[in-house]
């Protein structure tokens, strides 16, 4: 049997590297990942739950766990390296910190779960130095990977899956009428819903497109290349799958490819998609010659004098991020929020608007948790205009939350949005067609320390700052409902009940 050399050099390099002769780099690091999951733990548990209850952020169980298995593949060139604490992290670990205390004080989620897997390899880059970090950058940029976003992308998904479907099928000649997200043939009607938005087609393929690229192309115009394709691949494809069933129940008179068919077809069809996406990197990638060395696969890299750095921890900087951990857990204990007492006089107020003769409303926005809602009609419209309110006084509920939904969208298709401006302030009109084809012109505003916003973003920062200063950040949700896509009776039910505030 041949004597190999190198696997000699690798194991030795391994041996270097023990515990008992670099005790305190590893207590370092067993340290900072303590610090790490306790600082985290909210955004921890808060992401678990997204990761088990949305089918479309199911991968990220497994992004932290392939991380370390890329970075257990470049051990050996990842030792090979000078490993030393490097403060340049700290311009990573400092606006992290903040973004997290920001989430924990606004309840914001997304800030949450962003900052604790920002913190993960930001500490990890803290621990092991600039150098070392560069062999191991990808694996600690895909931990990113974990951060539950993109459901933000489904409504611009939904109407480019609808616009490239209805071109096809004109080309098709397949006779067709579109309203919003509705599209209808002779034989029935389809709705481009959020399930066929191709979000989770989208968001995977950018995953395993990103880590195949790591993992089998060399170059970087290459990989650039494939992760492009990889972005632009399941949306041209999803276009396709929308086309095909319409098409196919237009042939079959609505025998196929409809209710739960579509479903099973878009697994086969997203099955076939990653098929196709890794026969296009096959013909991307470069062979390997036997002079090529490929570092992905966790070749050692030979230091200057063939042996190891012996890692070199600098107590002031983890000294300083510890503090800065304990004294973030300090200020978020010290935060508390002061319960917003319900305002009566808005109440009575809108009560005085209802009208009973106008019966049962088939709008009703879908809001989570208030603390209590009022559903109405407004007098002297003929009953074409409803008014919803609901208020939250941000204990253990959001006035301004991604849940909150303004129309069901089971019920509902978004056709089109308009602006109108009145008491110097903009609104934007969400304009809607029913699955039976009832239109509705819809607005929605909030209400927070006497303050009108028609901004999302801006209230939630209003009430951030309230939070920080120690003040109540409870407010009102105002949605106007008026029947038909002419925004001008809705304009003047804004102007009546805003100049009333």
């Amino acid at each position: 049997m041949k004597y190999d050399e190198t696997q000699d050099k690798k194991q030795k390099h391994l041996a270097d590297f023990s515990f008992a002769k670099n005790r305190a780099f590893y207590i370092s690091g067993f340290a900072i990942l303590c610090f790490w999951l306790t600082f985290c733990w909210q955004g921890l548990t808060t992401v678990v739950e997204i990761w088990y209850g949305n089918e479309i952020f199911n991968h990220g169980f497994f992004i932290v766990p392939g991380a370390f298995y890329l970075i257990y593949l470049k051990r050996y060139e990842l030792l090979s390296k000078p490993i030393q604490t490097s403060a340049l992290s700290l311009a990573v670990i400092i606006p992290a910190l903040l973004l997290y205390i920001i989430g924990i004080a606004g309840d914001i989620q997304l800030f949450l779960h962003a900052a604790t897997f920002t913190l993960l390899p930001a500490l990890i880059w803290l621990l092991i130095g600039t150098q070392a970090a560069k062999t191991i950058f990808f694996p600690l940029v895909f931990m990113l990977f974990s951060i539950p976003v993109g459901e933000q992308l489904i409504p611009y998904l939904q109407e480019i899956a609808a616009d490239g479907s209805v071109a096809l099928l004109h080309l098709s000649g397949v006779p067709l009428f579109r309203s919003g997200l509705y599209i209808e043939i002779p034989q029935g009607r389809f709705l481009v819903a959020e399930a066929c938005s191709g979000v989770s087609f989208f968001i995977a393929s950018f995953v395993i497109g990103s880590l195949y690229a790591y993992l089998n192309l060399v170059s970087a115009k290459r990989r650039a290349v494939f992760v492009a394709i990889s972005l632009i691949f399941p949306v041209l494809a999803n276009i396709v799958r929308v086309y095909g069933i319409i098409l196919i129940a237009y042939w079959t008179d609505m025998e196929h490819a409809a209710g739960a068919d579509h479903l099973i077809y878009g697994w086969f069809f997203f099955a076939f998609v990653i098929i196709c996406l890794l026969g296009i990197g096959e013909l991307l990638r470069t062979p390997v010659t036997g002079s090529i060395v490929s570092s992905t696969h966790g070749e050692v890299e030979e230091a200057d004098d063939g042996k190891l750095a012996k890692p070199v921890v600098s107590q002031p900087v983890l000294i300083g991020v510890i503090s800065l951990l304990i004294l973030g857990l300090l200020w978020l204990s010290a935060i508390t929020r002061t319960p917003s007492a319900l305002p009566a006089g808005q109440t009575i107020s809108l009560n005085a608007l209802n009208d009973a003769t106008c019966g049962m409303a088939s709008w009703f926005p879908k809001v989570h948790q208030p603390d209590s809602q009022t559903h109405v009609y407004l007098l002297n419209v003929n009953c074409n205009v409803q008014l919803y309110t609901a208020w939250f006084s941000e204990t253990d509920n959001e006035l301004v939350s991604d849940l909150h939904r303004i129309f069901d969208p089971e019920q509902y298709s978004l056709s089109h949005t308009t602006n109108i401006s009145t008491n110097g302030l903009t609104f934007t009109i969400y304009h809607v067609v029913s699955t039976n084809g009832e239109k509705l012109s819809i607005v929605r505003w909030y209400y927070v320390d006497d303050t009108l916003f028609t901004s999302s973003v801006k209230t939630k920062v209003h009430q951030l700052k309230n939070i920080l200063l120690g003040n109540a950040s409870g407010g009102r949700m105002y949605v106007l409902a008026a029947e038909g896509h002419d925004s001008d009776e809705l304009e003047n039910a804004i102007t009546a009940i805003i100049s009333g505030f």
